[in-house]
């Protein structure tokens, strides 16, 4: 984690944090985007005092959407703002750009994502989300998420969350997701167990075998 101050009629701080992560699966909205194989992600996100941050993330992906239909890569942007209403209460805004590049087929899958968000004491969260073109269908897709954590004993960390995914316009369906999982550090290391499950497969969106339930394993490094 990187601070600094630009100087001027009001100095303003600027943080830098990057992560890199590994992980035994790469699960998106109960849904695993690695086809259950492990992954590599790495991220980076500016913000300053004012609120605003900016981020860029990416990942390695494994979705086949039939023949000639392959994402290897995930590469997304995002701007958002935050504003503490209280010393406990804050709300926010974010838009994420979603992209694969060098997606094979001829469907042009990134989609843009628009989310409001409430936040209280940093322990719950609830975000809605909407997409007006989700995979550049024409079709629009909702999500509901909230999500929780508290802290155990021994530098131990419960996380539990739940959502719904409506998707109904492009796929005719929707389902439900949750997890549940604990997070210690070790050193500069955050190492997450979590436990994911779905309703039930979605077409387009998900299939059989990579809507099921699973654990998965992530180990976490900031600087």
């Amino acid at each position: 984690m990187l601070c600094t101050a630009l100087s001027g009629p009001t100095a303003v701080a600027v943080e830098f944090t990057g992560y890199a992560v590994l992980t035994t699966d790469y699960v998106f909205r109960g849904v695993s985007y690695s086809d259950s194989h492990g992954a590599v992600q790495l991220g980076g996100e500016i913000s300053v005092d004012s609120g605003f941050y900016s981020g860029i993330w990416g990942s390695i992906v494994d979705i086949s959407g039939g023949p000639g239909r392959q994402r290897d890569v995930e590469l997304d942007y995002y701007l958002g703002y935050t504003l503490d209403v209280s010393n406990k209460w804050s709300v926010g805004a974010n838009i994420v750009s979603y992209n694969f590049p060098g997606a094979e087929g001829l469907f042009d899958y990134d989609y843009f994502e628009y989310s409001l968000a409430i936040n209280y004491n940093d322990r719950v969260w609830f975000e809605y989300s909407y997409s007006p073109d989700l995979y550049h269908s024409h079709y629009s897709a909702q999500n509901f998420e909230l999500y929780t954590e508290w802290p155990l004993g021994g530098r131990l960390i419960l996380g539990a969350g739940a959502g719904f995914y409506d998707v109904s316009n492009l796929s005719r369906s929707d389902y439900s997701y949750w997890q549940l999982g604990v997070t210690r550090p070790l050193g500069a290391i955050d190492v997450d167990l979590r436990y994911f499950d779905t309703s039930d497969w979605v077409p387009i969106v998900s299939t059989p075998d990579r809507a099921e339930e699973r654990i998965v394993l992530s180990a976490r490094y900031q600087f």
